[in-house]
């Protein structure tokens, strides 16, 4: 009798691991979301409504297994999550858009990175950021340049690099208004580098104390100048949604 009662409660656990997510009455307060949905809203970093960005529901353990949804036209999205597998998701969102000639694809940034199981009301939103670190990683949601020396005698990380916006361009990608950037090098990892700069168009000078340094685009064939123009790419191993731009620079 000791061994049957036991069983039963280790039984009983077994068994809930393979309830399917059960559909319940709506919740009325939005904000909280609907059981066995995640819900959200999509927003630029001034809180303007954004369309037509890629939602993803991913399973954390299981290959292959999720649901995507895209926003509408104000900006919301709506998924309902399958009953099977049972276990824990994730929510992630990507916008795609078109300017400089290509095409750039942007993560976007989560207001919770909280796992979430089928029977959760789950909310998640999401806001497109052009700079600043990413959540749980030391990237960035800028791009950035990159600097190698070409017969120059200067300490690299004394170099400042100062951004403005190309005439005619004074928007960002997101519609904000570009602005003046100064940034100074950084050696991260044996590249000598600027970090997180804003997806735009804008013309570069390297800054040097006593020296007057020239830039040269590694990517096209022309001369070595004061100012160049930067136009950001993928050049290198990058990942899916990281850019930058490479010079020679010299004196």
């Amino acid at each position: 009798m000791k061994n049957a009662m036991y069983f039963l409660p280790v039984l009983l656990l077994l068994n809930t691991s393979f309830i399917s997510c059960k559909k319940e009455a709506a919740v009325t307060d939005q904000s909280k979301g609907e059981a066995g949905y995640v819900t959200g809203k999509v927003t630029d970093s001034k809180g303007n409504t954004i369309s037509g960005a890629k939602i993803t529901i991913e399973h954390t353990v299981w290959y292959d297994s999720y649901v995507k949804a895209t926003t509408a036209a104000n900006g919301e999205y709506k998924i309902a999550l399958p009953s099977q597998p049972a276990g824990d998701w994730t929510a992630k969102a990507q916008l795609t858009k078109s300017a400089y000639g290509q095409d750039y694809s942007f993560d976007l940034a989560a207001d919770n990175d909280d796992v979430f199981t089928c029977n959760s009301s789950t909310v998640r939103n999401f806001i497109w950021k052009l700079s600043g670190q990413r959540s749980g990683n030391d990237s960035y949601y800028g791009a950035h340049v990159d600097l190698y020396q070409f017969g120059a005698d200067m300490e690299m990380d004394k170099i400042k690099l100062v951004f403005t916006p190309y005439p005619g361009e004074d928007k960002l990608i997101d519609g904000s208004a570009a602005t003046t950037i100064e940034r100074n090098v950084e050696d991260v990892a044996g590249t000598f580098m600027v970090k997180d700069i804003p997806i735009g168009k804008y013309l570069v000078k390297a800054i040097y104390p006593g020296k007057t340094l020239l830039l040269k685009n590694r990517h096209d064939e022309e001369e070595p100048a004061v100012e160049k123009t930067v136009v950001f790419g993928k050049y290198g191993d990058l990942a899916e949604t990281e850019y930058n731009i490479e010079f020679w620079i010299s004196e």
